[in-house]
């Protein structure tokens, strides 16, 4: 199923501007692999597709295009007709496992030929160098590659089992969980494997969407709250950054500061995460040094940016628009990792160490506080990424179901998607060649108008409590399907 995305007259253009893009790249791979690069059949189709791509990179720096399980994503909606129109694109990023494709602003007709010359290779006859790898060593950086990881192509393979999202948050646990040990023991931690999960993470968002990954924090119950607490706003500010419409490179370097933003809490005890008895003085003083700590920690590292460091030791301030002594004043990075904290934190305090609240309270509560400090605009921002029911809140419908949210509805903050882990599943249709289609959990849409089409067919109507142990245990038994894009 296609994810929904309401366009304008502007962006329905777009669309079809990129769309166009993407049947001259299928020209160009083919006519790349026939011809020499200096042949007129060549030169004419990418100066072809640098006149297409022209106009678009005159509202944004850069264009995105997703190639995952075989698939074409397009402005983060999945394209069946672009898809099979395109097939042999789809074939060739699929064989040099490209996972997304990024084409920035100044690309030239020389860096697509240098592209295409190496994918086309790369597609006959892989190469020990990595695509992305060759590019940067020709010169093109108008140019970035994602690449699959190997064990995304061996999980497709009928004996391959097939990964979800907690896969990957495990994985992110354990990347965060190396860098942390790496800088606590004093050495120059390798984080070429961080910057790659960025990479991946904001790529799949960008290409298949954000709302999935709301869930997790509700499902991987038992990593380290630190580093738990670290994902999960790197998964927002990346949701946020998208939304807001940073292109790729911006939101790559909120998201990598999104994920080392706390790095100072190694500081902090973990036994604290437990224990909600109130914080002493001296207690209370060692927490809120962890800004210090995240800042001088990250500043000895050559490969931190200062902006990063920096991030790091005023997350927990509020953001200011502009000083009069002419000081610190707060960029949209500052602006989104600042409420994607304070919503992950829920408000927490800093009397009682990581106490937590309902997310629907803490976003109320956040709402109350528009302007004072925080800018209508953002909080607008987070509404439409959480809905006023996020992901994870139990819920009774007006026809007495209870159930508990998993997808949001950008388009409609108060009618999200509902799992009812009381109903009976769904048993789909036998597939085409009569094989039997797997039991899937009721879901009921609230956007679903009722018979006659003057109103919904069902509301939310009250938000209950659930232990989060018993949440978890729910939303455990049905993870595969509750994690996937297609719901």
């Amino acid at each position: 199923m296609a994810r929904r995305v309401r366009r304008s007259r502007a962006d329905n253009k777009r669309w079809e501007q990129m769309a166009a893009a993407l049947r001259l790249m299928n020209f160009a791979f083919n006519n790349v692999r026939l011809y020499p690069l200096a042949h007129a059949e060549v030169v004419s189709v990418l100066d072809k597709l640098v006149e297409t791509l022209a106009p678009i990179f005159e509202e944004l720096e850069d264009v995105g295009f997703g190639f995952m399980d075989d698939l074409l994503y397009i402005e983060g909606s999945m394209s069946l007709e672009e898809t099979a129109n395109n097939q042999m694109l789809v074939d060739r990023f699929a064989r040099c496992r490209v996972k997304y494709l990024t084409l920035m602003k100044g690309v030239t007709r020389q860096d697509l030929a240098a592209f295409f010359q190496i994918l086309n290779a790369e597609a006959n006859k892989p190469s020990a160098v990595p695509p992305a790898q060759q590019l940067s060593d020709k010169g093109v950086t108008s140019i970035h590659i994602v690449e699959a990881e190997v064990d995304d192509q061996a999980s497709r393979s009928k004996l391959g089992r097939k990964k979800t999202l907690l896969d990957w948050h495990a994985k992110a646990i354990a990347v965060l969980a190396s860098v942390r040990d790496q800088f606590q023991a004093g050495a120059q931690a390798d984080l070429k494997p961080l910057y790659h999960l960025v990479d991946d993470m904001t790529a799949t968002i960008r290409g298949k969407g954000y709302e999935p990954y709301l869930l997790l924090p509700y499902m991987a119950r038992d990593a380290d709250p630190h580093l738990a607490h670290a994902v999960n706003v790197g998964v927002l500010s990346c949701a946020l950054g998208h939304l807001h419409g940073l292109n790729s490179g911006q939101i790559n370097t909120l998201c990598a500061a999104a994920f080392l933003h706390d790095l100072g809490r190694l500081t902090i005890p973990l036994e604290w995460t437990t224990n909600h008895d109130p914080l002493t003085v001296e207690e209370r003083e060692i927490a809120r040094q962890h800004t210090d700590w995240g800042f001088l920690l990250l500043t000895r590292h050559a490969e931190v940016s200062p902006q990063t460091a920096l991030l790091a030791a005023v997350h927990h301030d509020a953001p200011v628009a502009a000083r009069e002594d002419g000081g610190y004043s707060a960029d949209v990075f500052h602006k989104i990792l600042h409420l994607a904290d304070v919503y992950d934190l829920a408000l927490s305090g800093e009397r009682r160490y990581w106490k937590q609240s309902r997310r629907d309270r803490v976003l109320k509560r956040l709402l109350r506080r528009s302007g004072r400090p925080y800018e209508p605009a953002q909080l607008k921002l987070l509404t439409s990424c959480v809905g006023y029911y996020p992901p994870g809140t139990m819920v009774r419908l007006s026809d007495g179901q209870r159930g508990i949210v998993v997808r949001p509805n950008p388009c409609n903050a108060g009618r999200p998607k509902v799992f009812l882990f009381e109903a009976p599943g769904v048993v789909p249709p036998p597939a085409a060649d009569g094989t039997p289609q797997e039991e899937q959990p009721a879901i009921a849409d609230l956007e679903e108008l009722a018979e006659g089409g003057l109103g919904f067919k069902v509301s939310v109507e009250a938000v209950l409590d659930l232990p989060a142990e018993r949440l978890a245990a729910v939303l455990e038994s049905k993870k595969e399907f509750l994690l996937a894009h297609t719901l």
